[in-house]
């Protein structure tokens, strides 16, 4: 008997990847080996946080670091603690600040979701004054240098691929901030070079542990030593709703070190002879094109479907949609699916995954398959994905989300 039949629910196909929506990270067996370990075992959690800190260093290069119970807490604990230093009482202030350096900047056109609730809410949550520089698609250094005033406590910036270019690049970001003194935070949930952020200068750089390195859902937090002394001791204070166990704690020392010593090539060349073959399933059809794909910000190899609805009647959002409520679903990289784009992500999948999933496809756009409410579908106006978040979520106890 499969957990799924145990326990009554759908298996996952996942080909977005580590979401938090799907459970994150599919744990490898070494890893769970370790967390199985130290659940049945007692430590004082300070002592696994030094030991944690010294393989962070190991990973990032920076001077020192914690583990958090994900990139979220840690964007909100990383605020908090410059917020507070390390003065127990301003720590067990929190959100009431009644001193002058509590302002928080990041750049309008970095405002995004931590997680799926607005990063703007994690900041403000520690009652920090939040202030948004520049505009939409631009930000320019006389914006930033004008909001730098000596009630600043720290500058937010958002490591992502899909932000307007216009934007104040990292280095010239850290470089200002720290003219006028002001320590910099970077949300660094989907990158994967590790020693970037240390070399450029960044305070505190945020990552997820579960998301390419593997763990249970936890985060990481790196940079300098007495800001993450501050961190840590949000303990006391507004980090404690977000603790983080023994077993996140040595879910990120093991999953440092098989991080540490995988075979990045063999595991992206297995990868792309895997997309290679969806892609042969795909490429005749007409309205139908792939690029095969990778960045900074995943190391998996990712197969990026574009469907013209010019020319094919089943557009790719109708496609997506459908195919989550197939048994077992299937979940894809939805972020653009209303520009007509499908995104598979090769990180969970097999062969006979890719295949399966490319061979469903084929149906939809061939007309094999039909969608369900096709005709009413097709007459209506794509959802947005945190609109489909919100009915999902608004529906789980009392209805079925999948209809």
């Amino acid at each position: 008997m499969t957990i799924q039949e145990k326990y009554h629910f759908r298996k996952v196909i996942n080909a977005r990847g580590p979401a938090t929506i799907l459970g994150a990270a599919r744990v490898s067996e070494p890893i769970r080996k370790e967390i199985s370990e130290i659940l049945g075992e007692s430590a004082e959690i300070w002592e696994l946080q030094r030991r944690a800190s010294e393989y962070i260093i190991r990973l990032t290069g920076a001077e020192a670091g914690c583990v958090v119970n994900c990139t979220s807490a840690g964007m909100a604990i990383a605020a908090a603690a410059v917020l507070t230093g390390n003065d127990p009482a301003r720590i067990k202030a929190l959100p009431d600040i009644t001193w002058p350096k509590k302002k928080i900047l990041i750049q309008k056109g970095q405002v995004t979701g931590a997680g799926d609730c607005p990063v703007w809410q994690v900041i403000r949550m520690t009652g920090a004054d939040y202030i948004e520089i520049g505009e939409a698609l631009d930000c320019a250094t006389f914006h930033l240098r004008a909001a730098l005033d000596e009630n600043v406590a720290a500058a937010f910036y958002v490591m992502e691929d899909t932000f307007a270019p216009n934007l104040l690049p990292l280095e010239t970001y850290v470089s200002i901030c720290h003219e006028h003194g002001v320590p910099v935070i970077c949300d660094a949930a989907y990158l994967t070079d590790f020693t970037l952020l240390a070399s450029m200068g960044v305070d505190l750089a945020i990552y997820s542990g579960q998301k390419w390195l593997g763990g249970c859902t936890s985060g990481i937090i790196a940079g300098r030593r007495d800001l993450v002394q501050a961190c840590f001791l949000q303990e006391m204070g507004i980090g404690r709703p977000m603790k983080v166990g023994k077993e996140g704690i040595i879910s990120i020392m093991a999953s440092i070190e098989q991080w540490m010593k995988r075979d990045a090539q063999a595991i992206q060349a297995r990868q792309t002879d895997m997309a290679e073959k969806a892609v042969r399933l795909l490429e005749d059809l007409p309205g139908v094109s792939c690029l095969i794909t990778s960045s900074l910000y995943s190391p998996s190899v990712r197969l990026q479907i574009d469907i013209d609805p010019s020319v094919v009647l089943c557009p790719a959002w109708i496609i997506n949609e459908d195919m989550g409520r197939l048994d077992p679903v299937i979940k894809t990289d939805d972020y653009y699916v209303n520009e007509g784009r499908i995104i598979l992500d090769m990180a969970y999948l097999d062969e006979e995954d890719a295949c399966h999933i490319a061979g469903v496809m084929r149906e939809y756009l061939t007309g094999e398959r039909k969608a369900k409410n096709t005709e009413e579908a097709g007459g209506g106006i794509p959802r947005t994905r945190q609109d489909i978040l919100y009915d999902m979520f608004n529906s789980w106890l009392d209805g079925d989300p999948r209809k």
